[in-house]
């Protein structure tokens, strides 16, 4: 029977017991960081927005900050419901409120009667399933604030359609991302408020960073469906004995004693990975969505307390697992989803004691399609377009440290991890020479040039940006310019997707046929014209477009 608004005295005592017993005696001590951010929602809060995405790096404490904002919100005699999709997330919310003496009471399938309690920590599922019964669609409604946990997740949009609009909604996510046909996040929030990213707590030493080994594999015969790769065809893929030999191999080349947790496409290669490495002499140990929660809770204790090498899993562990020694990531698997994999090499991210950063063995070219974990993003409400499948066995979009084989940007000119450093080519060396160049030989070694090459050229013989910005070919590009330029987050964002989508699109914008040289030729020179100062560089621009 469910319980909603219970009105006897007994019931009355009940309540304004838990209400004592959840107010805090042990507030949680904040990162700095994490204040601000609660210091941001409430002052969005107070704006007259009423759903805001709180977006944190995996590691940063989103759960410490929303256990905050509920120990506040029921201090003030207020009632927070907390929704999650997983039990591992269920459970991670339930101890962290345990810890600061915040009670609570659980919504989950095997629930029969929930009383008025101050918190409850729901399943999606089940709140979902119930909200078809009379009666859910007020018990939703009795709650001053909402938190959903992993609201990137379109599991939760069902739960929209019960709220008020004086209801505030908190959605915690470290990837507030959606692609294709998705339903956008804008659509159900009404603002972000977005705390520091990977790369600053690796600085302020929340974080440890990456240190990337890659190995093409061929996805050719993958199909994608929906967006993402087909499990069966990962399957077939990462089935091979030989790959199964080369995580090995690798492994003991390059993380061979360090704690480790593998990520894979199936159970079946989870399985056998795990056989492979107990064939090769490791401590090696499987869990998937059948391992029961006994078998699985002495795992995880097991496997913490060192008692397995390796410890290998398929879609289980990506989320409300936390095990700060984990040194070494394995991604057995490729995905198309940035959330996956920023969740996937996030489990190695914790410090720990003598770990300055850790290894991840990407056999999926999700590094390639992806970028490195610990790279800035510029993150929307919106729809985004998804990254290309990479499916070719080639080379690496990224260049290796001859030294250490780690994954290094294409144009790195050193290691952070060993040292390295790239020798300048004679091309790179221009410094006082470049005043000296006529313009046609500045223009000739600006088509071979790196990026820090050509703003020497351009600021030597005092073009405008708009010299560099046509050159530049890759979002990636812009994102590097806008580094080296210390100009403001966002700016690579505005201008790479208004360089690039016009000469992606040229043909839209120019017209077809017979019209395409003249008309090219036209908006070249205008453009130019009104951008850059150097006289020649629109006419090399239209010959390079008719020429394409």
């Amino acid at each position: 029977m469910f319980s909603c608004y219970p009105t006897t005295n007994k019931a009355q005592m009940n309540i304004n017991k838990q209400v004592s017993s959840v107010v805090g005696t042990k507030p949680i001590l904040l990162r700095p960081y994490q204040q601000e951010m609660i210091d941001s929602l409430r002052a969005r809060f107070a704006q007259g927005k009423k759903r805001l995405v709180m977006v944190l790096p995996t590691g940063g404490g989103k759960t410490a900050i929303f256990t905050d904002i509920t120990r506040r919100v029921v201090e003030r005699s207020g009632r927070v419901m907390i929704v999650t999709d997983r039990k591992e997330l269920h459970q991670q919310g339930g101890n962290s409120l345990a810890r600061i003496g915040v009670g609570y009471r659980e919504l989950t399938a095997n629930t029969r009667r929930i009383e008025r309690a101050p918190v409850i920590i729901a399943m999606v599922e089940t709140l979902k399933r119930r909200l078809k019964r009379s009666g859910y669609a007020m018990f939703v409604r009795s709650f001053d604030m909402i938190i959903i946990d992993e609201a990137h997740k379109q599991t939760f949009t069902r739960l929209f359609e019960s709220l008020e609009e004086r209801q505030l909604v908190i959605g915690a996510t470290a990837t507030p991302y959606r692609t294709g046909r998705m339903r956008p996040l804008n659509e159900d929030y009404d603002g972000m408020v977005c705390g520091p990213e990977i790369i600053d707590l690796i600085e302020q030493g929340y974080l440890c960073p990456e240190k990337a080994y890659g190995v093409a594999v061929d996805l050719s015969a993958v199909r994608i469906t929906a967006g993402e790769f087909n499990d069966k065809d990962l399957g077939k893929v990462y089935a091979n004995r030989k790959l199964f030999d080369g995580v090995v191999e690798n492994w003991k080349v390059f993380a061979e004693g360090r704690k480790t947790l593998a990520f894979c496409a199936t159970v079946d290669n989870s399985r056998q990975l795990a056989e492979e490495f107990a064939g090769a002499g490791y401590r090696a140990a499987h869990l998937d969505a059948d391992t029961s929660d006994r078998d699985r809770r002495r795992m995880l204790r097991d496997f913490e307390a060192g008692m397995y090498d390796v410890l290998c899993n398929c879609g289980i562990l990506t989320t409300g697992y936390d095990c700060s020694s984990i040194e070494c990531v394995i991604l057995y698997r490729a995905t198309m989803s940035l959330p996956l994999y920023l969740q996937m090499c996030g489990r190695g991210s914790r410090p720990y004691t003598g770990k300055d950063h850790f290894i991840l063995l990407d056999f999926g070219q999700n590094v390639q399609r992806h970028g490195f974990w610990r790279n800035q993003r510029q993150w929307t409400l919106d729809i985004v377009k998804p990254p290309k499948a990479r499916k070719s066995v080639g080379e690496m979009g990224m260049a290796t440290c001859p030294e250490c084989k780690a994954l290094l940007a294409a144009r790195a000119r050193k290691c952070v991890f060993c040292g390295w450093e790239r020798e300048q080519e004679e091309s790179e060396k221009i410094v006082i020479t470049l005043k000296e160049m006529s313009p046609s030989e500045a223009l000739r070694f600006a088509g071979t040039a790196n990026i820090e090459g050509l703003e020497m050229l351009r600021e030597a013989r005092g073009w405008k940006v708009g010299f560099v910005m046509h050159r530049l070919k890759t979002m990636e590009d812009f994102k590097e310019y806008e580094k080296l330029k210390k100009y403001k987050r966002g700016w690579a964002m505005k201008n790479g997707n208004r360089y690039l989508g016009i000469e992606a699109g040229w043909q839209e914008w120019y017209g077809p046929g017979s019209e395409r040289q003249n008309a090219s030729y036209e908006g070249a020179q205008k453009r130019y014209s009104e951008n850059d100062e150097n006289p020649y560089a629109w006419q090399m621009h239209t010959a390079r477009e008719v020429a394409g």
